[in-house]
């Protein structure tokens, strides 16, 4: 990891890049929200918003702030708990709504032809 950081580090011009890069994506993200082509909870928010905080996370490896790391990483974590919570939604409601299996079904329809 150490490595990798230094590797980045030698390319301030990238990470800048990168930087601004997320900068565009939640510049884009509040666009689109604000002229209501996206939902505020949709998935689509939350991933652009993850994707722009990871960028500007990684921007930070050439000039860190703790400040500015705070925020981006809460967004990450946050951004992440959310999808994970509508992806766990979302599989609990297709158990709720499957059709239930066939002998389930022929003892339901013996039971309401007698």
């Amino acid at each position: 990891m150490k490595d990798l950081i230094s590797v980045l580090q030698g390319h301030p011009e990238t990470l800048q890049a990168i930087g601004v890069f997320g900068f565009s994506l939640y510049i884009t993200a509040f666009t689109l929200l604000q002229t209501g082509r996206i939902c505020g909870n949709s998935a689509a928010y939350t991933c652009f918003v993850v994707v722009a905080a990871s960028c500007v996370l990684i921007s930070l490896v050439s000039a860190f702030n703790l400040a500015a790391f705070l925020i981006q990483s809460s967004y990450v974590c946050i951004g992440l708990f959310g999808l994970g919570r509508r992806l766990l939604i979302h599989r609990m409601k297709q158990d709720r709504y499957r059709s239930p299996p066939l002998r389930q079904s022929f003892a339901a329809a013996m039971r309401k032809s007698h």
